[in-house]
Formats: C-alpha cells, structure tokens, sequence
C-alpha cells in the first residue's frame, strides 16, 4: 500500500475549519483520497493535491496540529474546534 498526501492548492478549495492537509494510505491513490475524506468528513477533497510519500521527496511543515481519527494511538483526537473528526 502507499501513503499519500491531500492538500489543497486553490484558495476556493481550503476548509472553513483550517484542515489542510490529510495523510492517509491505500492500496491506491483513489482509496487513500476516500479514506481521508471519509477522516474528516468532506467527500469534496477530490480536487485537492495528492502527493505521494516517497524516497526523496520534498521536505514539508505544516501549521498547527495533527488530528487524527477517534480512537488512534498516535494522534490527538480533538481539532482547535474541540470536535472530533469523523470514523
């Protein structure tokens, strides 16, 4: 499987809640873009960038902090909103 990277690239396509950048794996790049747009409940990310994570690929920071899913181990579960993403 292999991981990608959505982010949005117009400023038309940026969310009101400041979520911009979703890191999610799939056995293609079209199931990775359902699985984070299932994460954080916006089907709309179709037009969103896909980025694949690769050997050599460009460093990249990102502003603020990672949420991730309920219930994982990794990443806090909460946005700045205090609201939880979807499942």
């Amino acid at each position: 499987m292999a991981i990608y990277i959505f982010h949005p690239t117009e400023t038309a396509h940026r969310r009101a809640d400041g979520i911009g950048f979703v890191v999610a794996e799939g056995v293609s790049q079209s199931a990775a873009r359902a699985t984070a747009a299932n994460m954080i409940g916006a089907p709309g990310i179709d037009a969103w960038a896909a980025v694949l994570v690769e050997p050599g690929m460009d460093p990249v920071a990102v502003e603020g902090l990672p949420v991730g899913r309920p219930g994982n181990a990794t990443w806090p579960q909460r946005t700045r909103g205090n609201r939880v993403l979807s499942s």
